[in-house]
């Protein structure tokens, strides 16, 4: 008989895991132990909008707002919660601490002021979660990935994942007053012992604690699961879901997604990887659960990311009968999030003539090769245009890692020189940075491009930008596309 895992004894955080944590820069973040709601007020202001209310009443950037009505200002959150007034009385300090009072008047509460402020520091993440991704990362990568934040602010404004563990009181009242919702919580687990074992964390603010929270305050929450095999499945994974279906529709949704497991777990917990096997295994058991939970409220409250799928080599489903996806960013139906445009595509082809023979290499994760099978095909039939997938093996983080966002520029270029000889070389624009198009090893899009002496091009959006990308390198198409990916930035699951 197999003796029952001690969930009371915590993993040890080793000098490894500590080593790997102290290497962000934690200059602008505070501590875990603090409470946000009771941050000292006064947020410097960054720019004052020419022409503007507050340009008018002679603000000028490098003051401090201290309070609105009396209210502290502690962060945006604050700015624009106490700024909906149409009378506002603003406490401000200059540089030198000289404190003055002035009075705007608004024509309507929609009017804005026009000021921006600095943005407020981070909350930094308390626990030592046994899947972290940030404790799995390689050295010499940028400071700022070696960040784990447990903001509630970000989350609401960001849609970040925290575990709630650093939630004072005085934050639940904040969150409640302001309506902060909806909220992302990792949830992970009911069984309080094995949620603390996951979460690292001698002490945590009980899940059932919290979801009476919210759901006597009606704040909603979106919620995630990451599944580790052997530890919060099966029974305990059953458990859980009933719990949180409990308090539906404060829970507006609930994600399972399988645990990330880098080749840099030195120092770390041993879990067991999610095979191909297990996905099937695991698909088989939670397919009805997600048919009689969508039956029975509507909508699907739970939901699987796609990945499992894509590891088990079966197709991710349609969700094509509900208005919405809530855990989009989740990688909860992202593939078909992708071919929602396809009809689009399918037309603009069908309006263009033929134009010369155009080769095209897709750059992929190992596992995503089957979602292009559709808009490969649909290039071949309309415009006679070769699209071959090129499936690049993740050598940074370990050929375990199939995510499109964990992509790095060198292992990249390797794809594009065993593949010579396209004319065209697509990249998933959410492996690279929005405001700088680096990858995650810092390799800047532009070198990649030298590097290798290949036109690349980054696809930003769904099966629509896919084919409009490719007209536009074959010269098919006189305007660049232009939709914006809504999630460029690499995801992934660090609570």
């Amino acid at each position: 008989m197999k003796t029952p895992f001690d969930y009371s004894r915590l993993p040890p955080v080793t000098p490894e895991i500590r080593r790997r944590v102290n290497r962000a820069d934690k200059s602008d973040t505070v501590p875990a132990g603090l409470s946000m709601a009771e941050a000292p007020p006064g947020v410097v202001i960054e720019r004052v909008e020419p022409g503007s209310l507050a340009a008018e009443a002679g603000i000028v950037a490098g003051e401090t707002l201290v309070r609105i009505n009396g209210n502290d200002v502690r962060d945006t959150i604050d700015y624009y919660f106490h700024g909906a007034d149409e009378t506002l009385e603003l406490e401000l300090r200059d540089p030198a601490g000289a404190a003055r009072t002035i009075v705007v008047e608004k024509q309507s509460p929609e009017e804005q002021l026009g000021l921006e402020l600095l943005q407020f520091t981070t909350q930094q993440c308390g626990c030592n979660c046994v899947f972290c991704f940030v404790h799995q990362l390689p050295d010499n990568m940028r400071k700022s990935l070696y960040i784990k934040d447990e903001d509630y602010r970000l989350s609401f404004m960001q849609g970040s994942y925290i575990t709630g563990i650093t939630l004072k009181d005085a934050d639940l009242e904040r969150i409640a007053k302001q309506r902060l919702s909806p909220l992302y919580i990792s949830m992970h687990a009911v069984d309080e012992d094995l949620r603390r074992w996951l979460l690292g964390v001698r002490k945590a603010r009980p899940v059932v604690e919290m979801l009476e929270f919210f759901s006597r305050h009606r704040l909603q929450v979106h919620t995630q699961i990451v599944l580790c095999p052997g530890h919060n499945d099966g029974e305990q994974l059953d458990r859980t879901l009933a719990t949180l279906l409990d308090y539906y529709p404060s829970v507006q949704s609930v994600a399972i997604v399988p645990l990330g497991m880098t080749k840099w777990r030195e120092g770390l917990p041993d879990l067991e990887p999610v095979t191909p096997q297990y996905a099937r295994q695991f698909i088989r058991r939670t397919t009805p659960t997600l048919k009689s939970v969508a039956e029975e409220y509507g909508e699907p409250v739970v939901m699987i990311a796609d990945e499992w799928y894509l590891i088990a080599g079966r197709r991710a489903p349609s969700y094509s009968q509900w208005p919405e996806v809530p855990q989009l960013e989740n990688g909860v139906g992202m593939v078909y999030h992708f071919y929602r445009d396809l009809p689009e595509a399918r037309r603009l082809l069908r309006r263009l003539k033929p134009g010369r023979p155009w080769r095209v290499g897709a750059v992929t994760s190992t596992l995503s090769v089957p979602v292009l099978d559709r808009v490969r095909d649909l290039l071949a039939s309309e415009a006679g245009i070769e699209v071959v997938a090129l499936p690049t093996v993740n050598t940074l983080f370990g050929e375990t890692i199939h995510v499109t966002g964990l992509l790095c520029g060198q292992d990249i270029a390797k794809t594009i020189t065993a593949h010579p000889g396209f004319d065209q070389y697509l990249l998933p624009g959410n492996c690279l940075r929005r405001y700088d198009t680096k990858f995650l090893d810092d390799m800047p899009l532009e070198h990649l491009r030298r590097k290798t002496g290949v036109r690349i091009d980054p696809v930003l959006g769904g099966a629509l930008d896919f084919v409009e990308t490719v007209l536009a390198g074959a010269g098919l198409l006189e305007h660049q596309p232009v939709t914006e990916h809504p999630f460029l930035q690499p995801h992934w699951s660090n609570t």
